[in-house]
């Protein structure tokens, strides 16, 4: 006997089925919980641009039209679609060589690999590979995410110390900063280690503090009342205004599609062995339905929407 948590044969494509019904009663923990979710998001996503070497505006947008076409596609009514590091990381080693980074040509480039993306997860859904993600083993899972963080981690070592980056390989860019280490910048350092501390302690408080927000927060004081664009880079004024629709501008070529298929293949893979992992664990949590096939199809208008 097949459980209500496994896929539907038939194609079909719900809408809102991770959101409704809605129950009058908890709209006010929803409000809550959704102001929870931007504060501690949008620190969180202007940190993800710095891994995947894109603008900082551009992690926001992931914010606007890829986290409403899941809530209105998918069917998992606690999973959040938005950027996350480990394909920020895959995405930043993908395009190495190919672009300098930060440009638009980068830009454009990185929206390729989530059209692509988007086409590895429609594709799945198509011929049904939804169920691929029950033979993703979660060990396997959490060894690979933490592989990823601590690879970031180190790879922004040179950040933290104040100095200036290089390397494209993590082994690389940790010589490139241990010849650099007579160069600490000791404001940078400071500032680094304190919102470490607020991050770290909010969470050991209470899971419910948004430490990442009120350590950017603290650290944009600080940074305003001492004038530490003195002694240390900072990031300055963010474009404002909502982002342009369209197709990335690059030279569309077989030849281009051949270099970052495997990059949006990983992706793909790392996109549904993380989705199907969370909503499965809250499905069964909650004991609530949910349909990996569906969430594909989700997932894939979710990378259009970041991709445009």
């Amino acid at each position: 006997m097949r459980s209500e948590h496994h896929i539907s044969n038939s194609f079909r494509l719900p809408i809102l089925q991770g959101v409704l019904p809605i129950d009058r009663a908890r709209l006010p923990a929803e409000l809550v919980a959704g102001i929870t979710l931007a504060a501690l998001a949008i620190p969180e996503v202007m940190g993800y641009t710095k891994i995947s070497g894109t603008p900082v505006i551009t992690g926001l947008y992931t914010m606007l039209i890829p986290m409403a076409l899941f809530a209105i596609f998918g069917s998992s009514r606690h999973l959040v679609v938005g950027a996350d590091s480990a394909t920020a990381a895959i995405l930043s080693a993908g395009l190495v060589g190919l672009a300098t980074t930060g440009s638009n040509e980068y830009v454009a480039l990185a929206a390729v690999l989530a059209f692509m993306a988007a086409g590895f997860l429609m594709l799945a859904r198509i011929i049904g590979l939804g169920f691929l993600a029950d033979f993703l083993s979660r060990t396997v899972l959490i060894g690979f995410l933490t592989g990823v963080g601590i690879q970031v981690a180190l790879g922004e070592i040179s950040g933290m110390l104040g100095l200036k980056g290089g390397g494209h390989g993590t082994l690389e860019k940790i010589w490139n900063d241990l010849q650099q280490i007579e160069q600490v910048n000791f404001p940078a350092l400071a500032i680094a280690v304190g919102v470490l501390i607020v991050i770290v302690g909010s969470e050991r408080v209470s899971k419910k503090i948004p430490g990442a927000l009120i350590a950017v927060i603290g650290a944009i004081v600080v940074s305003w009342a001492f004038d530490l664009g003195a002694y240390m880079p900072v990031l300055g004024s963010v474009p404002g205004g909502l982002p342009h629709i369209g197709l990335p501008d690059v030279p569309w070529s077989w030849e281009l599609v051949g270099k970052l298929a495997p990059t949006a293949f990983a992706m793909f893979v790392v996109i549904l062995a993380q989705s199907a992992a969370t909503s499965r664990a809250y499905a069964a949590r909650y004991n609530e339905a949910f349909s990996e096939n569906t969430d594909l199809i989700g997932l894939g208008l979710a990378n259009i929407g970041a991709g445009l």
